[in-house]
């Protein structure tokens, strides 16, 4: 049981990694944010990288690159990982 709830945030996770890559990408193409598409991303991404961006665009000014979705990735990569750490010393 123990088990199949890491597991589950686990693919929780990578299911939020992987809307924040497509958001991204979307970014480039489909510039209209009214995008049925985007906006339902953005519902998933957006309580993620808005607290991100708003931090970093008072330390991070690099012109208009927005290194958000980078640092929401790593952050999620890095509780992933301590969520897997738990889980072999629940174990």
């Amino acid at each position: 049981m123990i088990r199949f709830i890491f597991g589950l945030a686990d693919k929780a996770i990578a299911f939020v990694e992987f809307c924040i890559v497509v958001d991204a990408l979307l970014s480039w193409v489909i510039v209209d944010p009214y995008n049925k598409y985007r906006r339902v991303l953005g519902m998933i991404v957006n309580p993620i990288l808005d607290p991100i961006r708003s931090i970093s665009q008072k330390y991070i000014r690099i012109g208009f690159i927005d290194f958000s979705p980078l640092i929401a990735i790593i952050l999620l990569e890095i509780v992933r990982r301590l969520l897997w750490l738990f889980y072999a010393i629940l174990i």
